[in-house]
Formats: C-alpha cells, sequence, structure tokens
C-alpha cells in the first residue's frame, strides 16, 4: 500500500467563474464549470501545478471549514482500503465519476487542520 501520486490540490472558491478568470488570464488552461456533486467544479492546469476549484467541498457537512482557501491534495494510493485502515475516516470511502472517470475516494483530517483525500482509480476516463 502506498501513495502513488497527486491527482491535485483542492481549493474552495466563492466566485468560481472569477477564480476560473484569474487563472486563464494566469496561463491556465481551465475547465468550463460544471455541477458535481453537492456544488460545482472546474480544473486547472497551470503547468505542473493541477488545481481543482469547488464552490463546497463534497465532505463539508463533516467538519468545519472557511468559506474560501485549500481543501485538501488529492492523493493517488494503490489500495484505498488498505491505506484508510491506518486512519480515522472523516468521510466517505465513496465511489464517484466525472470527466477523470471513476474513482474511489476517502477524506481523513491530518495534523495541522488540513484533510487529506485518498482516492484509488477503479475506471480511467472515457476516450
Amino acid at each position: 500500500m502506498a501513495v502513488t501520486g497527486l491527482a491535485n490540490l483542492a481549493v474552495k472558491v466563492i466566485d468560481l467563474e472569477g477564480a476560473c478568470a484569474w487563472y486563464k488570464a494566469a496561463g491556465a488552461s481551465v475547465t468550463e464549470p460544471v455541477e458535481w456533486e453537492n456544488g460545482r467544479r472546474a480544473d486547472v492546469k497551470l503547468g505542473v501545478l493541477d488545481l481543482t476549484l469547488f464552490t463546497q467541498a463534497i465532505y463539508e457537512d463533516s467538519c468545519s471549514l472557511p468559506a474560501e482557501g485549500f481543501l485538501h491534495p488529492a492523493l493517488f494510493v494503490d489500495d484505498l482500503d488498505a491505506e484508510l485502515a491506518r486512519h480515522e475516516v472523516l468521510w466517505g470511502p465513496r465511489t464517484v465519476s466525472g470527466t477523470f472517470g471513476t474513482r474511489r475516494i476517502a477524506f481523513v483530517e491530518a495534523p495541522g487542520g488540513i484533510r487529506l483525500e485518498f482516492m484509488q482509480q477503479v475506471e480511467e476516463p472515457a476516450g
């Protein structure tokens, strides 16, 4: 069992369109905002940095979060169940789908008041 990669950094924003415009002006490629789970999201690619902008965290009802700011790193793991056995789970596991394919995800709280998202790819994106 191991963390095998970083998928993205998740950031909560109030004004999703404004944030997308800012990143586009900074030279990033940005997907069009879409409805997803309990809010909206857009993906940002700025050089080597992958961000996902959310209007609401999927786990928002499980903990206290500020109106905006850094949410969590999303980390790929080779065995989600084995990884979660080592942590107290904040939210999940649950299977989600989108342009990224299908993943099993779960969140844990880490020292310093941050959360970590662990994810295992179940199905690759179409195409």
